[in-house]
């Protein structure tokens, strides 16, 4: 690359970056990195938390993401920007707000926002951080770096779809009728801004849950970082940093990957989300290998069929005594023993294809995972609204576990979405477990259901050992008793005789 300053740092991290003749170019390792290790670690060009229910109101911390709480400090320079706690408040003024506040009215943005539909503000919000991100004059080493990846980034301007363009074009008139509004003297193409950022942002989850809490921008880390849709990377947004982590051991001369959008999906989908989208071919492994994951991919990606039949085990009714397919308890616990062994990857995946090889797609595709998962949903929400039966909550476990096995069967077995899910269905079966005792309504035919006290540990510690990886199970949202305390807690239940 063109950039001292940007091949000093992709040195330092152990990294190099080397020509490709179908990516262009592509982030190989010239260390070896552990599970777990942090590869990368920056600030983002521009990042700000996602919205609550009133898109005028924050309802994050600005710093971390973090849920704020009734009593929150605001900066006393600004007062606009909202913290969790004094000491993000302190952290980001020393790392960028002092830099940034009193140079934008964010009320103005605010203002500029709701002439939008909702689905287009955080887009303008985005594309009038980066401008005005890119104008200051004096700024520490980690923006020059941002701001230099930045330029290198392309707009594919011309490959953009008509009504992308047009929906650009409307935020860029909102964004030029309120420019002086805002405190913009950038004399930047807002809809260049939209191309660049639109196609190269980053969504942030909390560190402790599978919900959203942000957008960055981080071209650097776009520039870096190609796609794959079975990933040995994966970043969590931690105290105003993007840390890229390894979701598996990475040796000398492998690239390093992120997954830049959801890969529950078919795989003719996802090729094309990508081409519309990010505008490349995926040649990835899992898409065009013949690797066991890809097999399974392949078998995950197979339709129904005319006669759409569902999956054989789903309930119609919650009366039927619940049931389960061996292939879900045994691919459960394959992740359980891989994540407790810390096995090869190899093996993992090949003990997946052994498992599902053979079903057909009314019970093995992606079909059949949605089905699944409206069930779970259904279950859930019963629960929680109403006094149910002991077989609405059995079948919640059963269809967590449904859920569970797809998950282990499309993604890496270490990425965050797995730990989470592993996790909720531990609480899940606990609960049903002590529902069931204090009902006295527990029937022996249960634990060949998975239902038993021993698979609520087992899930609980594979739960952990999964989000050391690639989350932070030490950090407790506003409220919420962190991951750790959680798998603590049913680790060490048990029945009293």
């Amino acid at each position: 690359m063109d950039s001292k300053e940007i091949n000093a740092l992709v040195a330092e991290n152990g990294l190099r970056v080397e020509l490709d003749s179908v990516k262009g170019k592509r982030t190989v390792a010239v260390r070896e990195f552990k599970r777990g290790d942090t590869i990368l670690s920056i600030r983002p060009l521009y990042e700000f938390p996602a919205r609550g229910n009133k898109e005028s109101t924050e309802s994050r911390c600005a710093h971390c993401f973090a849920r704020l709480p009734k009593r929150r400090p605001r900066c006393s320079q600004c007062r606009q920007t909202q913290y969790c706690s004094i000491n993000c408040q302190t952290t980001h003024w020393t790392s960028r707000h002092y830099f940034e506040c009193m140079k934008m009215d964010e009320r103005a943005v605010d203002a500029a926002c709701m002439e939008l539909k909702p689905e287009f503000r955080p887009s303008l919000r985005m594309c009038v951080g980066v401008m005005r991100t890119m104008s200051f004059q004096t700024v520490p080493a980690w923006l020059r770096v941002q701001r230099e990846a930045w330029h290198m980034l392309v707009t594919h301007r011309d490959k953009h779809p008509q009504f992308v363009l047009t929906q650009y074009e409307e935020i860029a008139r909102v964004i030029n009728t309120h420019r002086s509004d805002i405190g913009l003297d950038s004399t930047s193409d807002a809809i260049d801004v939209l191309c660049r950022s639109g196609c190269n942002n980053f969504a942030a989850y909390e560190p402790n849950g599978p919900r959203m809490s942000g957008y960055l921008c981080s071209p650097l880390v776009s520039l870096l970082l190609n796609h794959s849709c079975l990933p040995n990377a994966a970043f969590v947004y931690m105290g105003g940093m993007q840390i890229v982590r390894a979701l598996d051991d990475i040796q000398i001369g492998d690239e390093i990957t992120l997954a830049y959008m959801d890969g529950l999906q078919p795989r003719d989908v996802r090729q094309k989300q990508l081409s519309a989208v990010y505008f490349f071919d995926c040649t990835c492994d899992k898409c065009c290998g013949e690797s066991a994951r890809a097999q399974v991919d392949v078998l995950m990606s197979r339709a129904l069929g005319v006669d759409g039949q569902m999956p054989e085990y789903l309930p119609t009714d919650y009366v039927q005594p619940p049931a389960i397919e061996p292939w879900v308890l045994r691919v459960i616990d394959i992740l359980l023993a891989h994540c407790q062994d810390g096995g090869t990857r190899y093996g993992f995946d090949q003990g997946l294809l052994d498992c599902v090889g053979s079903l057909p797609p009314r019970n093995f595709s992606f079909a059949a995972y949605t089905h699944w998962l409206e069930c779970q949903d259904d279950c859930l929400e019963r629960i929680s609204s109403e006094c149910v039966s002991s077989n609405v909550r059995a079948w919640a476990c059963v269809s967590a576990m449904y859920v569970l096995a797809f998950y282990a069967c499309v993604y890496p077995p270490y990425l965050s979405l797995v730990g989470f899910q592993c996790l909720e269905t531990s609480k899940l079966v606990w609960n049903t477990l002590v529902a069931s005792e204090m009902s006295n309504e527990m029937p022996n035919e249960w634990v060949e259901l998975g239902l038993s006290l021993d698979r609520v540990k087992r899930l609980a510690r594979c739960a952990q050992n999964i989000l050391r990886v690639s989350a932070e199970p030490s950090v407790s949202a506003e409220g919420d008793l962190s991951v750790e305390s959680q798998v603590a807690l049913l680790a060490g239940q048990s029945f009293v005789n």
